[in-house]
């Protein structure tokens, strides 16, 4: 088979699922092509007999660049696709999110994998957690989830591969799946969490901020300067070579800490240390 896998991955968790998944597809004797989602062209996905897209989670949801890319990618009908996710421990809606929009391009959707990732959001009561972050077990699960993938649609196995629990791939009303109803618009987002600040005695103009945005909402004036497009993602934050920016995390904080403390991914999610 000829298969693509198309990956957004910011801090390369969600990377290093889809490496995992690609070693096993090509031990299977598949070619694999593997792609980054903010790259892609039109003839991508010509004489591609497997789809496989990933992404991390954004507050329990897909990540907004991911929705509109994959809202305007041409997928051919019938397309078997399968969908794959990392995230810290609350994972909420981001596979059935993912899963729908792939239907609403009439794909047919197989099946889903999640794991946890390293947590990179840099609020004080998040940093840091689930450390480590696919690890081994983590990757050679999810290259078993390729070898049963290649089994079941080479018609050597009757076994449908998919997550534990099949019902991820179906919206739920958990409260995770509620966090991610409201993850799901920027403006909330924009509300409740703060935005970067850039130091300018600080900033060295090197650009970098602005080529990693993954929604072009940062430009040059002559400093870094954020438009009002801005996710949340603090890709700018976390990849600044010399922390220019900052953020104010008082109230945000509170936000978070109240939505995504260990007792409550524990209870709610899939949050393990």
């Amino acid at each position: 088979m000829n298969i693509t896998l198309i990956c957004f991955s910011q801090t390369g968790n969600t990377r290093k699922i889809s490496n995992a998944m690609s070693e096993a597809f090509t031990k299977e004797g598949h070619i694999v092509k593997s792609l980054d989602m903010q790259k892609l062209n039109g003839e991508d996905l010509i004489a591609c007999d497997l789809l496989g897209i990933g992404c991390p989670t954004f507050e329990c949801t897909v990540p907004s660049p991911v929705k509109n890319n994959l809202k305007s990618l041409s997928i051919p009908k019938n397309q078997d696709a399968f969908v794959f996710a990392t995230g810290g421990g609350a994972a909420g809606n981001v596979l059935s999110d993912l899963t729908t929009l792939l239907k609403e391009k009439e794909a047919n959707v197989i099946g889903g994998f999640l794991s946890l990732g390293k947590i990179h959001h840099p609020a004080p009561c998040l940093v840091g957690k689930t450390p480590n972050r696919p690890n081994e077990d983590d990757l050679n699960k999810a290259e078993n989830f390729a070898f049963a993938l290649s089994k079941y649609l080479s018609g050597h196995s009757v076994s449908h591969p998919n997550i534990n629990d099949k019902q991820r791939l179906k919206h739920k009303m958990g409260f995770y799946n509620l966090v991610g109803i409201i993850g799901s618009s920027d403006k909330i987002i924009r509300f409740l969490e703060p935005k970067p600040i850039n130091n300018q005695n600080i900033c060295k103009q090197c650009n970098l901020c602005v080529r990693e945005c993954p929604v072009n909402n940062i430009s040059m004036d002559p400093y870094p300067k954020l438009s009002d497009k801005c996710i949340r993602c603090y890709k700018c934050l976390n990849s600044c070579p010399v922390n220019a920016f900052s953020v104010n995390w008082r109230f945000g904080n509170v936000v978070l800490f109240a939505l995504y403390n260990e007792f409550f991914m524990r209870w709610f999610g899939e949050y393990e240390k």
